[in-house]
């Protein structure tokens, strides 16, 4: 685990570095791939803020908390991405055992970036586009809670899904305007 602290208008001693370290190693047990955890301590005026941002399993967590102790604030900090550790991992425990429970299976897409020609005015009747780019993905059984969540965390511009409550491939994009758009077949 890779822990990097940042002091923002206070002085990082010692015994502080120490104390988030310690603190930090609580979090092993919840996660064992946790791979970058980054502190920020701060002080204005009579607050004292700790903000943590952590990559774990490939999805960040982020924890703040503040109050007239920077000690306290980092147990706060702590605590509330404890919380969400145990959250983000009973899902995942309740997804895992409902994939195993319903059978469900993981489908192979495939996914093609085509050219289309913009020179040309008229197209024939058995004009083919060229495909510039072809993808083997995995349809994996998850709910639409999930695959927005895959798709905010991961790097790709569309997420397929097995949709756990229909059983039916599902889509998931974000359209130009920001909205997420989700593409079902009707039954």
């Amino acid at each position: 685990m890779q822990i990097s602290i940042t002091g923002h208008h206070v002085e990082l001693t010692d015994p502080m570095k120490d104390y988030v370290h310690s603190k930090l190693q609580h979090l092993k047990p919840f996660f064992d791939q946790v791979v970058d955890v980054h502190v920020v301590l701060g002080v204005e005026k009579f607050r004292q803020r700790c903000e943590i941002s952590m990559q774990a399993n490939g999805i960040n967590i982020h924890g703040s908390h503040e109050t007239e102790d920077m000690y306290a604030s980092i147990d706060g900090g702590v605590d509330k991405l404890k919380r969400q550790l145990k959250r983000y991992r009973a899902k995942l425990q309740r997804h895992k055992a409902a994939e195993a429970k319903n059978g469900a299976r993981e489908i192979k897409v495939s996914h093609r970036v085509l050219d289309i020609a913009h020179d040309s005015e008229e197209l024939s009747e058995d004009h083919q586009p060229a495909t510039i780019r072809r993808e083997q993905l995995d349809a994996k059984p998850m709910s639409v809670d999930e695959a927005v969540m895959q798709l905010e965390l991961g790097d790709r511009d569309v997420v397929f899904f097995t949709n756990e409550e229909s059983e039916q491939l599902n889509a998931l994009y974000r359209r130009p305007d920001g909205a997420l758009s989700l593409i079902e077949p009707e039954v």
